[in-house]
């Protein structure tokens, strides 16, 4: 219902999100909308800048205009219907007809749609996608352009979708082992624990039976007429809503809709979905339990009562206001508790869910414990949900929660007019699908104003309490260890916990900020203008550079980035210090302020802190409005200058890393992930996922020493990019990192350090193993290439390896349906000399390995022999230039390209070249490099396979 919170945040490596990221499927939908528009029965009002419609068939549309980024646009259409709806025969259909919408119309042969899309400029994946669920399915265009032509293109597409499919069986055969290889990849144990979790849930239910991906017998052999039936009931113009959001005529759009749909036409006797599930009210405490060897170890608790879809009103937004504070209090305090380094837990948060699928209304804690420590973790989730239920809240715990949303909503309104079209465009679509009125940011800030004086802390004690009076709880155990009778012993554990009698929380007085001294404030000695690159350059008296770039593409919104030392080329007392610091430095905190009292002392103020050990440097992030600048650059020299290097960030990394070295050996991918980064560097421990014996070698003094020279006395290089007054931001940096010690002139290269060697050749492919499913494989095969000291020959390399993902595509998936997806990527270092490769990869089934290798080595073989046409470099090449165009008017890809320009001059002719470049490339250049690179002699090659295949 609200924004996120942007306050100050843990670091964001790999190891900090790996839980988040993993148990994100976790997350579902809310309920299914009524008829017309959410706004028609509410009296909460629509954004009175978008244009809503109904055609005489029920199709439903919205346009806007909104010019963020310039001349792009973005179109969705939805379905509300899923795979939820399906028949026995037809479990995982409405997914596979999702991809049949690129394998043929009646317009647009099988074959031509994606080639079409890359000829207007649309990258296959990033563009061109769709997406399924129990709940609804969703096609997306993101267009290049808003000329007429290609808008029209789009809704013409779109109308083929809708309607026009040929659901050709030979196309229908020939997709069956890519969605195969779909389900392959997703079968991980993620996906396996989410939909155990959900048969706990709401036992035999069709939310439980209907997971979109289906099964492989009906994905092997369902005929036509499963499809066709599962199409001309659900995909209908009274179930569907046409959204296009950018820069473009509205009046124009609005008429071409009407002229593309209105003869879209459905039977007059549609089918009624079948009931999701329902609630048994009278279920009591129950327990459930998932093993997995590869899983983490995750605790869920919950209560579940029934519940219906209403109309979204005022008087329910205030209801789900409160609600929201409520488990915004309660995830407060479980981060407080894992913050410790002494917890049991690595992970927590509770949430709510009104008419989960219509029928649910659902209260949740979902914790990750350290495995061995998983009955400690629950009498922690038990015991603090009692608390909480018991004895309320605190006031200054709502407090600061109000503090922390007041800001959120006040900084939506303030860059209202700068959102991205994409956005916009599917937080339409999600509000018609979930039954909410899409509003203005003012309008919420207007109603959270109104509501102020109902918000005390007796109300959203009573809202919390209301949440869990339903059936449960309902605690569901999934864990890598074998339990016997893990239900019984889960149960007692509770009823153990449930015996301990709980206090109620304190009040907390919050701290004062103790950073706002930095000594006397620094000078500007020098001045610089760029002015074709609308770039200012300032040197402060203490060595501090500074470059600056006023934008208006984000209102109220200031990105910057500051860079010092060497980064993963410092010397070192331990070889995987790097990946530890970049996980602990933060999350340390400063020596007057613990990580956790930062959240409450910055509570409602948009600061970030990241800081990551980078390739050549060491970086800190953030982005902030103009009200908080100075706040941000206080926070920056603190860390600077008084890191808190607590012992407890040390501990919450070493408990956090087996599991995820764990989960990643469950799949293929995280495998690759895990292992070949540091094969491909020859063994050099700075690279890839640490082992555990190599972090537990690493402490805190190990951090300290590896970090402080650089903090102390490294130049200092920071870049702002945004929408900021020039003089503010020059104070603010005086005030604070130009008020440092004077810092060193320059620093050393480490040229030792920077030596990266590719390794040899392997005509017969490594072998590594993962512990997931015995059809899963995995082949990789990397060529070694060149740095990055001549620009245009590692933007020929890009450009060749476009034409090259597109010709995997067209025969690893189209052609063969070896795999799902054929990735690719190519890296060219700019700080290790002659070190780059390009890589591609693919998901396929065992048996399929050695044709796979095959196909990709007469792909390669073919690129060197000149077998590139003209429509492959056209339909490679122009996707780029579109991305180049919109990175133009984006204020992180000006930060990237503005970072470290100081010490590098040669990144603004970069900038300058970049479209030109990209523009002039031939076809004898592509060829060239790929006759250079894409050797058989030189490949190296890591196959993955499952344990038990090896």
């Amino acid at each position: 219902m609200f924004p996120d919170i942007r306050v100050l945040r843990r670091p964001v490596t790999a190891l900090a999100v790996g839980f988040a990221m993993a148990l994100a499927p976790l997350a579902v939908a809310h309920a299914v909308q009524g008829e017309g528009f959410a706004q028609d029965r509410s009296d909460i009002p629509a954004d009175p800048a978008i244009r809503y419609g109904q055609l005489d068939n029920g199709l439903r549309y919205a346009i806007l205009q909104n010019d963020t980024p310039p001349n792009t646009a973005s179109i969705r259409m939805a379905f509300n219907v899923g795979s939820m709806v399906e028949d026995d025969d037809q479990r995982g259909l409405a997914h596979f007809i999702e991809h049949m919408a690129f394998n043929g119309s009646e317009n647009v042969p099988e074959g031509e749609m994606v080639a079409l899309l890359e000829r207007y400029g649309l990258q296959f994946g990033p563009d061109t996608n769709a997406g399924t669920n129990r709940e609804y399915v969703v096609y997306q265009l993101d267009m290049p352009e808003v000329d007429d032509e290609t808008i029209d293109t789009g809704l013409f597409i779109m109308r083929e979708t809708a309607s026009n499919l040929t659901l050709d069986i030979g196309a229908i055969d020939r997709e069956r082992d890519v969605i195969l290889s779909e389900e392959r990849v997703r079968n991980t144990p993620v996906r396996r624990w989410s939909n155990a979790l959900m048969e706990f849930r709401y036992p035999g239910s069709l939310v439980a039976q209907r997971d979109a991906i289906g099964i492989p017998e009906v994905i092997r052999t369902a005929p036509r007429e499963a499809f066709a039936r599962y199409y001309d009931e659900f995909y209908r113009p009274d179930r569907a809503m046409l959204v296009i959001v950018g820069d473009i005529d509205v009046d124009r759009v609005e008429a071409e809709i009407a002229s593309v749909y209105s003869d879209w036409t459905a039977s007059e006797d549609p089918a009624e979905p079948p009931v999701a599930g329902s609630v048994d009210p009278e279920r009591g405490f129950d327990t459930g339990y998932f093993h997995d060897p590869d899983f983490f170890t995750v605790l869920t608790v919950e209560s579940v009562q029934p519940d219906t879809i209403e109309d979204d009103t005022t008087a329910r937004r205030f209801d789900g206001l409160l609600d929201s504070l409520a488990t915004g209090i309660v995830s407060r305090r479980m981060s407080t508790i894992i913050s410790s380094g002494t917890s049991p837990l690595l992970q927590g948060g509770a949430s709510y869910s009104t008419a989960e699928y219509g029928f649910a209304a659902r209260a949740n804690i979902l914790a990750v414990a350290q495995p061995e420590r998983w009955e400690e973790g629950l009498a922690v989730v038990e015991q603090e949900l009692r608390r909480a239920l018991e004895h309320g809240f605190t006031q200054s715990e709502l407090d600061e929660q109000l503090t922390n949303l007041r800001t959120a909503l006040e900084t939506s309104v303030e860059q209202a007019d700068t959102r991205a079209s994409s956005s916009l465009s599917d937080a339409i679509w999600s509000s018609w699908r979930f039954n909410q009125v899409f509003g203005h940011p003012s309008d919420a800030l207007a109603r959270f104003n109104g509501y102020e004086d109902d918000i005390t802390l007796e109300a959203v004690n009573a809202a919390f309490r209301e949440q869990w009076s339903g059936n449960g709880p309902l605690v569901f155990l999934a864990t890598s260890l074998e339990i016997d009778d893990a239900e019984s012993r889960i149960a007692e554990v509770w009823n153990e916990s449930a015996q301990i009698a709980v206090d109620a929380m304190e009040d907390v007085e919050i701290a004062a900020w103790a950073y706002e001294d930095f000594g006397t404030p620094g000078e500007v000695v020098e001045r610089t203008e760029i002015e074709d690159l609308g770039v200012t350059r300032l040197v402060f008296d203490n060595g501090v550079r500074v470059s600056l770039k006023q934008t208006d593409f984000e209102n109220d919104v200031i990105r910057m980035n500051m860079t010092f030392g060497r980064g993963d080329l410092e010397p070192r007392n331990e070889a995987v210090v790097d990946t530890v610091a970049s996980s602990v430095f933060t999350s340390g905190g400063l020596e007057a302020h613990s990580f956790d009292d930062l959240g409450r002392i910055l509570a409602g103020r948009n600061v970030g802190g990241n800081f990551s050990v980078s390739a050549g440097s060491f970086s800190m992030s953030g982005s902030t409005t103009p009200d908080d600048l100075l706040l941000q650059f206080q926070l920056f020299a603190a860390y600077m200058t008084a890191p808190g290097y607590r012992s407890e960030s040390l501990a919450q990394f070493r408990a956090s890393l087996p599991e995820l070295r764990r989960n990643l050996g469950s799949t293929p991918g995280g495998v690759r992930t895990r292992d070949i980064s540091r094969m491909l560097r020859s063994g050099d421990q700075r690279f890839g996922f640490p082992t555990q014996a190599e972090a537990d070698e690493v402490d805190l003094d190990d951090v300290r020493a590896f970090l402080t020279p650089a903090l102390e006395s490294a130049p200092i290089e920071i870049t702002v990019v945004g929408d900021f007054e020039e003089q503010a931001v020059i104070d603010a940096i005086a005030a604070t990192i130009g008020a440092l010690p004077e810092r060193a002139d320059d620093w050393p290269d480490y040229d030792e350090n920077r030596i990266l060697e590719f390794p040899e050749p392997t005509e017969t492919p490594i072998v590594l193993t993962h512990n997931g499913g015995d059809d899963q494989a995995l082949v990789n095969v990397y060529w070694p290439t060149t740095d990055d000291s001549d620009v245009h020959v590692s933007r020929t390399i890009r450009l060749m390896r476009a034409v090259l993902a597109l010709k995997l595509t067209e025969r690893l998936r189209e052609g063969e349906a070896f795999t799902y997806s054929a990735s690719s990527s190519n890296v060219e270092s700019f700080y290790h000399p002659d070190y780059g490769y390009l890589y591609v990869g693919a998901d396929i089934r065992v048996e399929n390995i050695d044709p796979v290798y095959e196909a990709i080595g007469l792909i390669a073989a073919d690129m060197a022999n000149g077998e590139i046409t003209d429509d492959e470099m056209l339909r490679a090449r122009r996707p780029l230039l579109e991305q180049i165009q919109n990175a133009f008017e984006s204020n992180g890809v000006w930060l990237g390209w503005l970072s470290q320009s100081f010490e590098y001059p040669e990144r603004l002719d970069r900038i300058r070249t970049i479209t030109d470049d990209y523009s002039d490339i031939t076809l004898e250049e592509i060829i060239e490099v790929a006759r250079t690179y894409l050797s058989d002699d030189t490949a190296y090659r890591v196959t993955v396979v499952p344990a038990s295949a090896e």
